[in-house]
């Protein structure tokens, strides 16, 4: 079977269709590894801010005033920071999880197709996976 570029329709790789699916399957674990790794580091951020948050009440009013709080402006761009703009990424990972299956999908109905086009960003991926199996 032949990976041609979709965009560009240079031919890529020529591989059997079970290479192509074993490669699919692993770029969709490694996806989903990559958003558990989000989630945990958001998971660490709201469990942080929970502490911080529960130490400042635990201070007396005296040491309330000369410890100071951070501004709410200042926390609503550290949640944008840590937790909205990984929200953005895990979308966009599941997205391509969702081309991925696609592509599965395309590789389980027909998989007597000569050519099976592929995304620039599935390609570039694929290429990086083979060449970890290099080293």
């Amino acid at each position: 079977m032949i990976i041609v570029d979709e965009v560009y329709h240079n031919v890529v790789y020529r591989l059997s269709t079970e290479e192509i699916r074993h490669l699919i399957e692993r770029l969709k674990a490694r996806k989903e590894e990559e958003i558990e790794g989000i989630k945990d580091k958001i998971n660490k951020y709201e469990q942080k801010r929970r502490a911080e948050e529960a130490m400042y009440q635990s201070l007396s009013p005296i040491r309330k005033w000369f410890a100071g709080h951070p501004a709410s402006h200042h926390t609503a761009v550290e949640y944008i920071v840590h937790v909205k703009d990984r929200f953005k990424q895990i979308d966009s990972i599941k997205r391509s999880i969702q081309e991925l299956d696609q592509v599965l999908l395309l590789l389980g109905t027909h998989p007597v197709t000569e050519e099976i086009p592929l995304s620039p960003e599935i390609i570039r991926e694929i290429k990086f996976i083979k060449g970890m199996e290099a080293l």
